[in-house]
């Protein structure tokens, strides 16, 4: 159950432009963007540095998603997790086996390609450490060009803050999106 009631509309004409323009290939960030409003100016940086990271980024689609859903699982982002999996898994061609192993797998299952497992091993050092170690640094500057590499590391860094936020603020997840599964006793 959200913490944050939903802001009455109308709301700032930008912020309404911003809610009138969102266009998404299944469920629209809505509930979030409506907890967002309740301070417009995060709100505009947020859609801001989201959009470009989503729409205007060099890091490959796959690969951003893979982080993406991956930070999610980690910081128990049902919603991060879920919308990403609802808009990205058939774009990004990953398949159900993939997706799960975001949500339980091992950095090194491998149903994932070298390059991708250094994605999820990346999500997985920054949640557990907060920086990455020297060799996987190394591993990563051979196989990303710098540009790539900031962005790849903005983007986990990102999706943790939304996580953060989503998850405090208790954001009701929207309808269409992937669940985590039932927890069997």
């Amino acid at each position: 159950m959200s913490r944050l009631p939903s802001r009455p509309r109308p709301y700032e004409p930008e912020i309404e432009k911003l809610m009138e323009g969102m266009r998404f290939d299944g469920p629209a960030p809505r509930h979030l963007m409506q907890a967002l409003a309740h301070s417009p100016k995060f709100l505009m940086r947020f859609q801001a540095m989201g959009g470009t990271l989503l729409f205007r980024g060099k890091l490959p689609a796959r690969e951003r998603e893979i982080a993406i859903m991956r930070t999610g699982a980690r910081t128990r982002s049902e919603y991060e997790w879920g919308m990403h999996v609802r808009l990205y898994q058939e774009s990004c061609d990953l398949t159900d086996a993939q997706v799960t192993a975001t949500r339980e797998g091992k950095w090194n299952d491998p149903v994932w390609t070298a390059r991708e497992q250094l994605v999820l091993r990346t999500v997985d050092e920054l949640h557990d450490t907060s920086t990455v170690s020297d060799v996987l640094w190394k591993e990563l500057a051979a196989a990303w060009p710098e540009e790539q590499l900031v962005e790849l590391i903005l983007t986990i860094g990102y999706y943790h803050m939304a996580a953060f936020f989503l998850n405090a603020t208790g954001v009701a997840l929207e309808e269409g999106a992937a669940r985590f599964p039932e927890k069997v006793s």
